[in-house]
């Protein structure tokens, strides 16, 4: 994944700032489900995630087509299966397993119930459509669903929308995509649907992922995109969108209801400013670059993975200790395993991509070659 060679003519390549991004967001999720105060918006660290992934899968993707003239699906889902499947099979399992020895009965059922929506990638829905969460050990795993629904679909709509408009029919249709999604949301609040229905909906909460989709295309389209935000009225632009993210992250009330209708919007917009002043190599990335958030973004997945179940288990109920030292122990628990399952799951698993790269790149009825 990380190499110092510079990479060919239109590849992003790795860019370190970029795991920075996701150290800030991952710590923000961490913080707001650790109780702490300042952290009141962190859950929002999601939807940075959202912004990113769109940006990077989309670029990926269009970068494919602009140097080989294809786009090979099969080695695109096989790609994503290695980079996320393995680890997330490791905690659902370790999951059941805790709720097989520790469990009541009808807590074991609801376990297993929530390992299979886990797997198959529909907890939003299963969070969606119950009107209220459950709280179980597996919740957190609704944002990887909807992120795993929308790549289903998304490098088909954007096959079709090149070969018919060019980059620029897959940005607008992102662009287009992520207002219907926003106005979907707020017709839906209008009617009176629940907050929970519109939060955890891959049709309601997509317009982050879809700005990112529309950045990447920019990115490629705007080949002057570096040079004007190096320029003497935009250089400290995407500081101000940073620190902004970083205000929302501390302040805004999860039950905002300016938030449910276009402020998830305006955040992933103000996100994706962010963003492209990182490939731009601009302000924020000297700070972004810092090692040890680099470190702690490699990584965050398995964070991810882990601290929401390490956090229920680690409980006041159980751990009888005051705030600071419990919310310590359940850092490092997470810690811990997030750094065991990135050597012994996760990179284990990325090293099998060179040895399967001839197998899913020769040509076959599932890649689009046109």
């Amino acid at each position: 994944m990380e190499t110092q060679t510079r990479p060919p003519a239109g590849v992003l390549g790795y860019r370190p700032e970029l795991d920075g991004l996701r150290a800030l967001a991952v710590t923000a999720v961490l913080l707001f489900h650790a109780g702490v105060s300042w952290a009141k918006g962190g859950y929002l660290g999601v939807d940075v995630f959202f912004v990113l992934s769109g940006f990077l899968i989309t670029r990926i993707l269009l970068e494919e087509r602009v140097l080989t003239g294809r786009t090979a699906i099969l080695r695109f889902y096989m790609r994503r299966v290695l980079r996320l499947f393995p680890a997330l099979v490791v905690v659902a399992a370790a999951c059941a397993i805790y709720a097989e020895l520790a469990l009541s009965s009808g807590q074991i059922t609801q376990m297993w119930h929530d390992v299979f929506a886990t797997a198959t990638y529909h907890m939003n829905w299963v969070e969606a459509l119950h009107q209220q969460p459950a709280f179980g050990l597996l919740d957190h795993a609704w944002s990887l669903s909807i992120e795993e629904q929308f790549y289903v679909l998304w490098p088909l709509v954007l096959i079709v929308a090149h070969r018919l408009w060019g980059i620029r029919g897959v940005a607008g249709i992102a662009i287009a995509g992520a207002v219907a999604s926003a106005g979907l949301r707020v017709l839906l609040l209008h009617n009176g649907s629940p907050d929970i229905r519109v939060y955890y909906g891959l049709d309601t909460h997509s317009d982050g992922i879809l700005i990112g989709c529309a950045l990447a295309a920019w990115t490629m389209l705007w080949p002057g995109l570096v040079d004007a935000l190096h320029g003497p009225f935009t250089r400290g632009l995407g500081a101000l969108a940073l620190f902004a993210v970083g205000i929302a992250a501390s302040t805004v009330d999860i039950a905002s209801k300016s938030l449910y209708r276009w402020g998830y919007l305006l955040f992933g917009l103000t996100t994706a400013v962010v963003v492209a002043d990182l490939y731009a190599r601009g302000l924020t990335s000297r700070v972004l670059r810092w090692a040890p958030l680099v470190a702690v973004g490699r990584i965050s997945y398995g964070l991810y993975l882990w601290h929401w179940p390490v956090f229920i288990v680690l409980n006041g109920q159980r751990i009888h200790w005051s705030f600071l030292p419990l919310t310590l122990l359940r850092l490092s628990v997470s810690l811990v395993f997030a750094v065991l399952s990135f050597f012994l799951v996760e990179q284990p698993f990325l090293r099998l991509k060179p040895r399967l790269e001839p197998w899913l790149t020769r040509p076959s009825r599932a890649d689009d070659l046109v």
